[in-house]
């Protein structure tokens, strides 16, 4: 064993001996969310003269919803636009950290609301780790106290794709800081000590964003990525504390994950797999035979979660219909076909019903691969 290997595996168990958890995030990345980091990525790109439409190539998502804030798109969309992004800017260290700092504390809506009027740092972490659904975040956080006198926050993506993992955890790390900063605004309020990040990077290699962005001593190659704080930040009121709004903004902010935790789960499996389809012309029965669910159970299933098949199918072919038909180039039959519809008008007629415009007495059935 090394001298340098020796030394981490001694502060791993010191570590492990005198931790104290203080709040651990509990539901997974894989979840819904609103289309606001994509369009971060987007932007970035786009000024530095990437296509928009070569970065959400083979993502479901469309230029036009990018500007839709009621708009929520899978994990794994967001996955195909990042790789699309690391594929464009060659996978260069410090690209999570140049997009994390623009990931400002409005990006998150009630959530960050919330943040900004907990009554002390303490709270905006139970409060945080709690609704990490309502953010953009990969990484597994867990807050530890640990000695002599520092709070830790400690990510871990270890169930993450491998060839995305770098740029979500730099992008996690730097977002954190970024936030905590705009909570507590004006220089020193953030008594961040040292960042520390799991891969190495060669030293000749290390772009100046990890010093220019976190402003402390950043080291390479350890066991997780952790931020590490002064414990006397813990008791700190942010500036804008306010226990009425945080109240308001918690009641929202529970709403909103409650209603997201209903799209994950079994409706996330189904929604994947259609999402990982080349056509949509696919029955219940087809994919519960794929996600190895009897047809019975996945409606069940699915029943228990607030949906149902044709509902997740009629959703997935609008995203994918939008994407489609922005391309004038696709005839109008093989648009039909690769949604799963017989014909062009069988098609116009599902979109008039997706638009609220309901069917009329003459209106066929939907076609026969969208049974519940």
């Amino acid at each position: 064993m090394t001298e340098r290997s020796a030394a981490q595996a001694s502060s791993r168990a010191t570590s492990q001996e005198t931790s104290l958890v203080i709040a651990t995030m509990r539901d997974p990345w894989d979840h819904p969310r609103t289309m606001v980091g994509v369009a971060i990525l987007c932007e970035w790109a786009a000024r530095q003269g990437v296509d928009v439409g070569a970065l959400l190539r083979g993502s479901g998502i469309t230029p036009r919803s990018l500007a839709d804030p009621g708009e929520l798109l899978e994990a794994q969309q967001e996955i195909a636009v990042i790789r699309n992004l690391l594929d464009a800017f060659d996978d260069r260290p410090g690209l999570g950290v140049e997009l994390g700092r623009l990931y400002h504390l409005t990006a998150y809506g009630y959530f960050g609301y919330l943040l900004a009027a907990c009554s002390s740092v303490r709270e905006t972490i139970r409060y945080g780790l709690r609704y990490t659904l309502l953010t953009f975040a990969f990484s597994t956080m867990t807050a530890h106290l640990r000695e002599p006198g520092q709070y830790v926050l400690g990510m871990a993506a270890d169930d993450v794709p491998e060839d995305i993992r770098r740029f979500v955890v730099e992008r996690d790390v730097a977002a954190t800081v970024q936030i905590q900063r705009e909570v507590f605004p004006g220089p020193n309020r953030v008594p961040l000590r040292e960042v520390r990040l799991p891969f190495e990077i060669d030293e000749t290699r290390r772009p100046p964003v990890y010093r220019d962005h976190f402003q402390v001593p950043v080291s390479f190659g350890r066991p997780r990525a952790e931020l590490v704080f002064d414990v006397r930040y813990l008791d700190q009121v942010p500036p804008m504390a306010n226990t009425h709004t945080a109240l308001v903004m918690i009641e929202q902010c529970e709403r909103i994950r409650t209603e997201r935790l209903h799209r994950t789960g079994v409706s996330a499996q189904v929604r994947a797999h259609l999402l990982g389809r080349d056509a949509l012309g696919i029955s219940l029965e087809d994919v519960a035979e794929r996600l190895h669910y009897a047809p019975r159970t996945l409606r069940r299933r699915l029943a228990n979660e607030g949906t149902t098949f044709r509902a997740i199918l009629d959703e997935v072919r609008r995203g994918v219909a939008e994407n489609l038909l922005s391309d004038p180039s696709i005839p109008r039959y093989e648009i039909a076909q690769l949604l799963g519809y017989q014909d062009w008008s069988s098609f116009l007629r599902a979109r008039r019903r997706w638009q609220g415009g309901g069917t009329s007495a003459r209106t066929p059935a939907p076609p026969a691969t969208a049974s519940e």
